[in-house]
């Protein structure tokens, strides 16, 4: 998967790993369908060759069809992963008023007693 990953998505020094697959968003479409759409191909490889009992393009096995297909829903569920924490990320809870005035007086505290250290009280 690695070695198809840098195929893919701009070479060794390429930064984004899912690229090929954003780029479904130029034409509108969330990448992860993008994906699904790539899935669907191999499913319908799989299809085929249970139909046929062969397939036409010699250097790619019904085997490889199925890793790719087990590939896929890897790289499905790190892009689900992925966006679903950009969105879950915590924002910073600013301190209320009341929590600043407690905070100083704490500080306060520490500076009355010699600074022994960051102790709150």
């Amino acid at each position: 998967m690695v070695k198809k990953n840098n195929d893919y998505t701009g070479g060794k020094t390429a930064t984004d790993i899912f690229a090929n697959f954003n780029s479904a968003k130029i034409l509108n479409i969330h990448p992860v369908q993008g994906l699904l759409l790539r899935l669907i191909d191999k499913v319908q490889r799989i299809r085929s060759f249970t139909n046929d009992k062969e397939l036409s393009v010699p250097n790619e096995s019904v085997e490889d069809a199925c890793d790719d297909i087990v590939n896929y829903a890897i790289l499905a569920k790190a892009m689900l992963l992925d966006e679903r924490s950009q969105i879950e990320r915590p924002v910073a809870k600013l301190p209320t008023g009341e929590e600043e005035i407690k905070a100083e007086k704490r500080m306060n505290v520490i500076g009355q007693n010699g600074n022994e250290g960051l102790h709150y009280k």
